[in-house]
């Protein structure tokens, strides 16, 4: 008998839009070192509209749900084609289980990143020729 997975990978924003942005804002304010000098009421309302700006040209959104419940997400991603990586977020008890690398298995490499947090201090040496570009929200 073979085991389920911990996760699959759907495509779709479905009914998880407050839980992509609402982790998109709390996890970069926390991990970037770009938002540190904003304040924060600042920082949520402005960067609110940049997510709002990304969302509006429906972009690529890939979650990892429980299989046998796929209101359970345990990450997403968010990304336009060919090659533009907006975020992708992993809750903390899942990190090293995979789940960003199957969710960004459809992005062709090398590719360009808006944001840049301290988990992607070293994808360059991942990913080379992965460039951090934050014009391109």
């Amino acid at each position: 008998m073979s085991e389920q997975p911990l996760y699959m990978v759907v495509e779709g924003l479905g009914d998880a839009r407050s839980l992509v942005y609402s982790t998109w804002l709390r996890s970069y304010e926390h991990s970037s070192p770009m938002t540190k000098q904003v304040p924060r009421a600042a920082f949520f309302a402005e960067h609110h509209k940049v997510i709002d700006r990304i969302m509006a040209r429906n972009p690529v959104v890939k979650m990892a749900v429980m299989p046998d419940d796929p209101s359970v997400v345990f990450g997403w991603a968010v990304y336009e084609l060919p090659g533009r990586l907006h975020y992708v977020y992993v809750k903390p008890d899942f990190r090293r289980y995979g789940i960003a690398k199957a969710l960004l298995a459809d992005i062709p490499r090398p590719f360009q990143y808006s944001h840049w947090t301290y988990i992607l201090r070293d994808l360059d040496s991942k990913i080379p020729g992965s460039r951090f570009n934050p014009y391109e929200v």
